[in-house]
């Protein structure tokens, strides 16, 4: 059996900078691309007009337009003519709170004062609104017994693979039945990972599952070179792992395969033909082809996951601007705009048994299902989080922060503080729905 529904990796070549220009992507840009809820080319008042001169607040309007939507399709009769009147008064909030009596000419520069108090105001006030409307409309998933994943016993053995005091993390796999993680950590020679360790969520135990790359040059036949592929079956994870040889180039050389549990790992002398089949299989639909898209799908779409159903993929628009689409597989059929954002975005989960979307938005980690277009946020997440594992019946997640485990609040990650892995459950009565 496949490991886990959910596929997730950014596409390899963009890890490192690329991440660092993600984290700074707030900075107003003019990406055409980026609708506001209303025609711009209309825009009359001073307001409508800085929201549209300002990308990033044009994504505000039109993500809170949606998600207003949302919330008024979920209530009636009174309570939906509150929420109109609501929605008035916060919009008269908004105006005289960011705007006042000021001129767009005042306001055009956001490198100037007024501009820019302007800019972070109603970048603020959308952002809380937005939040608001979000929880109206469908219940955040809450999670419950959050605790940080202490990585210390893998900092000890690996030191060249900390940064500040955390260990750095190419991915996490959770098992079918949600008892185990699979640590993936980062190569220092190649893009992807060289070794796995297992944590064992009940007791909190990690072990290798694979061995350490050799630090040796030239290094030695037969020594871990790359993790190829992973699968799961049961609590045993199946790794193929590229080993060093000095017939052939590089990760096209031969491999091995380790199986692994909580009590160890061991490399196999014959792999089963089903495990063969897996593992072959993986990477196929871990990520799919260029060919799957055509010139109308994206500007410059990576990171193309999918199902039979649909497909998701990211477009780079330059200059650290990432868009989050989506759309049905049938040929001709119109995309998405599901998030707006940075290379944070890549980051995003795909979960092929239910056609739906995990990504990192700004007002914290969100589910998007692409059949509805409904939206559930997962509450104790915050802007700047990086979603990295939910299990197959979304009763566990785990995610990575700078800020505490399970603070919401923060709306910038402290960068002076090690990157920290945080492991949930989600309500039981409402995981999977």
């Amino acid at each position: 059996m496949r490991s886990s529904s959910m596929i997730r990796r950014v596409p390899v070549g963009i890890v490192g900078a690329l991440l660092v220009i993600g984290m700074i992507f707030v900075r107003p840009t003019k990406a055409e691309s980026v609708p506001a809820s209303f025609n711009c080319a209309k825009a009359a008042s001073v307001v409508e007009k800085f929201i549209c001169s300002q990308a990033v607040l044009r994504w505000q309007d039109f993500a809170l337009s949606r998600a207003y939507r949302a919330a008024r399709d979920a209530v009636t009769g009174s309570a939906r003519n509150d929420l109109r009147a609501g929605q008035r008064s916060w919009v008269r909030e908004r105006d005289r709170r960011c705007i006042a009596d000021r001129t767009f000419t005042e306001l055009a520069d956001t490198s100037a004062q007024l501009g820019k108090q302007a800019y972070e105001c109603l970048k603020t006030v959308y952002l809380d609104r937005r939040r608001t409307l979000q929880n109206l409309a469908s219940h955040p998933l809450s999670p419950k017994r959050i605790e940080a994943i202490d990585l210390a016993p893998i900092a000890a053995v690996r030191p060249e693979v900390t940064e500040g005091g955390a260990v750095r993390v190419s991915d996490i796999r959770l098992s079918p039945d949600g008892a185990l993680a699979a640590i993936l950590l980062p190569s220092l020679e190649l893009d992807g990972p060289d070794q796995i360790w297992l944590y064992s969520i009940a007791d909190r135990r990690l072990v290798a599952a694979t061995p350490m790359p050799d630090p040796q040059q030239p290094h030695p036949d037969g020594a871990p070179l790359a993790i190829k592929a992973t699968v799961w079956q049961g609590d045993t994870l199946y790794a193929r792992v590229a080993v060093w040889s000095k017939e052939t180039e590089g990760e096209t050389g031969p491999s091995v395969v380790y199986a692994a549990t909580i009590k160890g790992g061991a490399r196999l002398d014959k792999v089963p033909a089903d495990i063969v089949a897996l593992l072959d299989d993986e990477k196929k639909h871990a990520e799919l082809g260029q060919d799957e898209m055509t010139v109308t799908n994206g500007v410059s779409p990576q990171a193309i996951r999918g199902n039979h159903d649909f497909l998701a993929w990211i477009d780079d628009r330059g200059h650290g601007t990432i868009e989050l689409r989506a759309r049905k597989r049938a040929i001709g059929s119109p995309a998405t705009l599901v998030a707006w954002g940075g290379w944070e975005l890549s980051d995003y989960l795909f979960d092929a048994n239910r056609s739906r979307l995990v990504y990192p938005a700004d007002t914290g980690m969100t589910i998007f299902d692409m059949a509805t277009h409904d939206e559930r946020r997962i509450a104790g997440t915050s802007h700047g989080d990086r979603p990295y594992a939910i299990s197959d019946d979304f009763g566990l997640f785990v995610w990575s922060t700078h800020n505490t485990c399970g603070d919401e609040f923060m709306t910038v990650q402290d960068e002076s503080k090690p990157e920290r892995f945080c492991l949930a459950r989600l309500r039981e009565s409402e995981a999977g729905k």
